[in-house]
């Protein structure tokens, strides 16, 4: 069969992120010669990479096909972050030789930026819940984007880095922010988080501080290749070939899908990234690949039924989770198909998806046991929140009654005990023998095709079929 003239793939995390998109999406953007990674979401998603060649490097703003020459594309379905763009292009340079990064990188003019003023806000409106967190990676894209909506006049995009007036302009975008925190900043916060309170309010009344973040917004405007609006449909996506559209977060952060209030500000259903292709006039084949772990996990607050601390030592070595006040713990546990199935069917059900992709699963076969959790034993008799089948009701809306069943979701999934069944694995198992036990469970499980398991760090060790 010929290949489509265009197409686009589109990788989105089921879970609540860190599902292992880095290596899907190195792997999908290798083996199908893509051109471009486009990136959607925001700027803090750290997506790792591991070549066959010995290399290793967490992603943020550079797409996962960086290491292998495949272009990388930034536009408004994205909040950048310009010091982090520094930041991670030096990076790119001292640890694998790419000399000029940003020859690889197209940025639209409109993109909007995160400054670390919102990256404060951020810190300062968590650190104010103490004991009661919410969770956030803290690098003010969620905040950039609520005021965006807010104040779109203090808004500022990576066309505006060559401004003359940029200093006036990040100015006012602090003192916005200065003013809405005032009751936070004159409130009291935990004693172990009272440093760290302190050095942001310093930050954010310091004038010295406001001229690095100035000068290294320059910078970023000097080196950064900016393009048009129309760049996007006539050159990235006017061309043959395929796309990978690299998404950040998961659905089970969304905004209005995922369990308020340990949400994202952004969107991450499938939909969106289709419609952005779609406005863009793209007339090519569109695929969707879900992504999750093996496993659960969870980097952070909210409600995790399977989260099982006894399971952290064989899970988490090698998965480079570091925990820090902003997410806080990680945790892990036993598979759980309730929540993927509720984050398939808030996505638009399986037909949404044209196939899955399984990751970490090395960490699983090395312990000779999968468990996966496929109901709850207790707190699904509420007909408002459970189907007669144990599974999450789906809700669609974008206002304050859904995100209302939201909130009762999240609370009901934190008094929810799992139900665990418990697959062996033999120590010799091949991988087409592992592929078949998945996709054996899964697929029936899920109504999504297993089509890729991962069983290693590499591009190497992604089965596909």
């Amino acid at each position: 069969m010929a290949m489509p003239r265009k197409q686009a793939i589109i990788v989105t995390d089921l879970g609540p992120g860190d599902g292992g998109k880095g290596g899907v999406v190195h792997r999908v953007a290798t083996i199908m010669k893509a051109h471009t990674v486009i990136k959607k979401g925001g700027a803090q998603g750290s997506h790792g990479v591991s070549t066959s060649r010995g290399e290793r490097f967490n992603f943020n703003q550079w797409g996962c096909g960086t290491l292998e020459g495949i272009r990388t594309h930034i536009g408004s379905g994205i909040v950048a972050c310009p010091i982090r763009l520094l930041l991670e292009a030096q990076d790119l340079t001292e640890q694998h030789g790419v000399m000029n990064p940003f020859d690889l990188l197209t940025v639209e003019r409109d993109t909007l930026c995160t400054t670390p003023f919102h990256g404060i806000s951020s810190h300062l409106k968590e650190l104010a819940r103490k004991d009661n967190p919410r969770g956030t990676i803290g690098t003010g894209v969620g905040e950039a984007y609520r005021y965006n909506q807010r104040y779109p006049e203090l808004s500022l995009f990576m066309g505006d880095l060559p401004r003359g007036d940029l200093r006036n302009r990040l100015a006012a975008v602090r003192a916005k922010i200065q003013a809405d925190l005032a009751s936070i900043i004159e409130g009291d916060f935990l004693p172990e988080d009272r440093e760290t309170a302190e050095q942001d309010i310093r930050d954010l009344s310091s004038d010295d501080f406001l001229d690095f973040v100035v000068d290294q917004f320059r910078k970023c405007g000097e080196v950064v290749h900016l393009v048009d609006p129309d760049y996007f449909e006539t050159v990235i996506l006017g061309r043959n070939g395929v796309v990978v559209i690299e998404t950040s977060h998961g659905i089970l952060t969304d905004r209005y899908q995922g369990f308020e209030p340990h949400t994202s500000a952004i969107r991450t259903l499938p939909r969106f990234t289709k419609a952005m292709l779609r406005d863009a006039g793209y007339d090519g084949e569109i695929k969707n690949l879900a992504v999750h772990r093996g496993y659960e996990i969870r980097h952070g607050a909210g409600p995790m039924p399977t989260a099982d601390p006894s399971m952290s030592e064989d899970l988490l070595p090698g998965s480079h989770k570091d925990e820090n006040r902003w997410q806080g713990r990680v945790r892990v546990g036993p598979l759980d198909l309730v929540l993927m199935r509720y984050a398939i069917e808030a996505s638009g059900g399986p037909s949404e998806y044209d196939g899955l992709a399984i990751t970490w699963f090395d960490q699983i076969s090395g312990n000779g046991e999968w468990h996966v959790c496929d109901s709850y034993t207790h707190e699904t008799e509420d007909g408002d929140l459970f189907t007669m089948t144990g599974d999450l009701v789906v809700r669609h809306g974008e206002d304050e009654a859904q995100l209302a069943h939201t909130r009762a979701l999240c609370q009901a999934l934190f008094r929810c005990v799992p139900e665990i069944t418990t697959y062996p694995i033999a120590k010799d198992a091949t991988p087409d023998q592992l592929f078949d036990l998945v996709a054996g469970v899964l697929n029936a499980k899920l109504g999504v095709p297993v089509r890729m398991l991962s069983l290693g760090p590499t591009e190497l060790d992604k089965l596909l079929r």
